[in-house]
């Protein structure tokens, strides 16, 4: 379906695309007059670059690489049970939107018979009051069909390592040897590590992949949103390492 006219306008408008025309102009026009201008000319360079990578879809692309190479193949693979990774809550008790997504993830696992529970890890921490089985992913799962006796809250955790820890007493406790794990998919390497560290059998299932692939406009190769994803991705690489380094994965 083609995006209106007045859409495609905006995008550009209040998208980085006219920040960078307009930049790059300036720079432009400051070119000959640069060596009266060293210090304003460089921060305007600087923020071109900056603005023009940190935008950019490609580049983010360029840096997921690696990350995305190492991530185990995601599969609905049975197992006793799926184990669901918070991705943090608002102060209401209402989950984030990354959250909100691997619940559905999960849910959707569930209601198609691939694990009898699910283990939400991390699931309930501050700023969440009780009681907490009427919010954050518990109400998505709980919304969707998923019993409430199916639902465990491990709610001790607030990283990936205490995640793996944290569940692997409950399924030593319910004596459970396999699991799904639930996240997204560049977090999936670092929690599938984890967990086989702690010698729990661990399959992959990423929640984002339920995203239809569609081409990406010309004037959406320079996104806001980038920024995020580069900040997320770059997160998720000091993760990698500081874990690597504690001995953890």
């Amino acid at each position: 379906m083609e995006r209106p006219l007045k859409f495609i306008f905006e995008d550009i408008v209040f998208g980085p695309i006219l920040l960078l025309v307009l930049l790059s102009s300036a720079l432009l026009f400051m070119y000959r007059h640069r060596h009266h201008y060293k210090l304003s000319y460089r921060i305007l360079l600087a923020s071109w670059v900056i603005l023009l990578l940190g935008s950019n879809t490609l580049f983010f692309q360029v840096i997921y690489l690696p990350l995305k190479y190492l991530t185990p193949k995601s599969e609905k693979h049975n197992s006793d049970a799926i184990v669901v990774a918070s991705a943090g809550v608002h102060g209401s008790g209402a989950p984030t939107p990354g959250s909100a997504l691997r619940a559905y993830a999960a849910a959707k696992l569930y209601l198609e018979g691939v694990a009898p529970l699910v283990i939400i890890t991390g699931g309930v921490t501050k700023p969440y009051l009780p009681p907490v089985n009427i919010k954050g992913m518990a109400i998505i799962l709980q919304g969707m069909g998923v019993p409430p006796d199916n639902i465990i809250i491990e709610n001790r955790s607030a990283d990936t390592y205490r995640n793996g820890i944290e569940t692997s007493k409950i399924l030593k406790r319910l004596k459970l040897k396999t699991v799904l794990l639930v996240s997204h998919d560049y977090h999936l390497f670092r929690l599938v590590s984890v967990f086989n560290k702690l010698g729990i059998e661990a399959f992959a299932y990423a929640a984002n992949q339920s995203y239809r692939k569609e081409s990406i406009h010309w004037w959406r190769y320079f996104d806001w949103a980038n920024f995020n994803r580069i900040q997320t991705i770059s997160h998720e690489y000091f993760g990698l390492l500081s874990y690597k380094l504690s001995g953890w994965i």
